[in-house]
Order: structure tokens, then sequence, then C-alpha cells
């Protein structure tokens, strides 16, 4: 009786064993380990209920559910609203009792507050605004986070068969793209211009059409990214085509930018002359996530030919 029972729980014990040990390599093979800011994190190979935080646009653009985001991010206009209706506002911090509520796989944050925060409810990774300026590397970057390598592929297809669309449009209108555009934007009385990476059209403009800012404006691009100029200095950041933009809720009545346009340097400039001054609504350029830019094509598109040669 005992030979049995000890051959009962030796047997036991070798099933026990086993099953752990298959256990381990299938727990481990659902994850990857991913380099953020906060460190490596192992984070799930198929996340199923994404906190996106200020990232919506980038996890969207690559198909992945997302059950909490920013106020501000849901209000992208390149974003499905239907999908976007049924996801939660955690808020600008981050509420840890609201995301924990959504009983998320993954979180991605920004800052080193939401971070320390988010870490004790699910996986979580920070990720700098400075790794998603540019779009292509951009989607790498997400792609291999949510492991979502050949939706990555497919997007970047689909944007690549929309910028050639919207190229044949200038094509045909006579705009060349050897044109140079630059990016302004009025923000409280002050004057700021842009490089290609801070949103406002920039991807779309140099990545996907294929113009080019003039040398003054490319210095800005490889600094900083954006520069606080003066009216009287906008000669030497003047482009062929330029881009004017305004934070302030009342759009072109914004009385800065009114001021600036009665400006005596400002009517000097070739492109006041030439009528290539192009006014688009803040909310439908401040956005710079894949979804954004491939709608921006059509945007910007449309105003350089209504501005014509």
């Amino acid at each position: 009786m005992m030979k049995k029972l000890t051959r009962y729980l030796g047997s036991l014990l070798i099933i026990t064993l086993a099953f752990v040990g298959l256990a381990k390599p299938a727990a481990a093979a659902d994850t990857h380990a991913f380099k953020a800011q906060n460190g490596t994190v192992q984070v799930p190979n198929h996340p199923k209920r994404v906190v996106a935080g200020l990232y919506l646009g980038q996890v969207m653009s690559l198909g992945v559910n997302v059950v909490g985001s920013t106020k501000l991010e849901m209000q992208n206009p390149y974003l499905s609203q239907r999908k976007v209706a049924s996801i939660k506002d955690v808020g600008t911090p981050m509420n840890a009792e609201t995301v924990m509520k959504l009983k998320p796989d993954l979180i991605i944050t920004s800052t080193d507050s939401d971070t320390k925060k988010m870490e004790k409810i699910a996986p979580t990774v920070e990720i700098p605004y400075t790794k998603t300026q540019q779009l292509y590397p951009s989607l790498n970057y997400f792609a291999k986070l949510l492991n979502r390598k050949s939706q990555a592929t497919a997007f970047k297809k689909s944007f690549q068969k929309a910028s050639n669309k919207q190229a044949a449009r200038l094509k045909k209108a006579g705009i060349s793209t050897k044109k140079t555009i630059g990016i302004y934007e009025m923000q409280s009385g002050k004057l700021y211009a842009y490089g290609t990476g801070f949103s406002r059209g920039g991807q779309a403009l140099t990545v996907g059409l294929n113009f080019s800012l003039p040398k003054s404006l490319k210095k800005v691009d490889s600094g900083a990214g954006f520069k606080e100029i003066s009216v009287e200095s906008l000669p030497k950041y003047q482009a062929d085509y330029m881009f004017v933009t305004t934070s302030s809720s009342k759009g072109q009545k914004d009385p800065d930018l009114v001021a600036m346009k009665k400006n005596p340097v400002w009517k000097s400039l070739k492109a006041v002359k030439a009528k290539h001054i192009i006014s688009l609504p803040f909310n439908k350029m401040y956005y710079y996530d894949p979804l954004a830019t491939r709608g921006q094509l059509k945007l910007v598109t449309d105003a350089l030919i209504k501005a014509g040669k």
C-alpha cells in the first residue's frame, strides 16, 4: 500500500513539475521586453486594453484597442469618432482611480509623475515626445512596442498612396514641390517659426509631399525644432509658401495676428505679395500622429491649390 502511495505521489510530483515547467515559458512568450524612458519593461505581445495618454493617434493608427486617453487627444478630428466615443478621459495628469477602473493591460505615459502612479496599476512605458516627432521612426517605435510591424507596414503603404495622389494634384495644378514652405504660429502675442517635427502639418508637407524648408528654417528644424521670432525678423525666415496658424480661440480674428498683418514688414514678404499665405484651422494642424499626418495631406494640398502657383 505504501509503495503504491509513494509511486502515486511521485507521479503527481513529476506531472506538477512538468506543468510548472511548461507554464513559465508560455507566460514569458506572452510578453516582450521594451526599452522605454523608465527602463526596460515587460509588455504584453498583444495588448487589448491600452491607456494611451497623449499617444492616442499613434496607437489607433496600428489598430490597437484604446480604453483611455486625454480629452485633448480625443478631440483629434482625424480619428474615428465611433471608436473615440468608447474611450474614457483619464485626465491630465492621469487620474489613477479612473485608469484602474478601465483595467488596462498596458499604459503609455509621457511624464515621470504619471509613470510613477501608473506603474502600480499595469505595465507602463514612458515615451518622450522626441520619439514621436518624425512619421516613420514613430510608426516603427510604436510597432515595436505594440508588436504590430505588419500593421505599420500597411499604414506606410496607405500613407504613400495618399501622398502620391495629392502630389499628382499639385503637379496638375502647376505647383512645384521645389518651392519652400514655412510654418509659423501666433501664441499669446508671440510669433514662432517651426521645423518639420512639431506637428502643424510639417510631416505631411515634407515627408508626404516632398516640400523643403528654406535654410534659415532648416537650422530651426535641426535645433530645438521651434523658435520665437519677431515680426521684424520674418524676412530672414520667409518661404515661398507660408503656413500660418494661431492658438487663439478667435482664429484669424486674433488681435495679435491682425496686428502682424498690418505691419509693413509683413506686407513686404514675397509670399504676401504672391498671395501664398495659407491660414488653416489650428485644430486641424495641431495634431501630428500618423492618422492626422495622412489626413493633413489633402488639407494642405487643397490650400496650396487654392493659393495658386
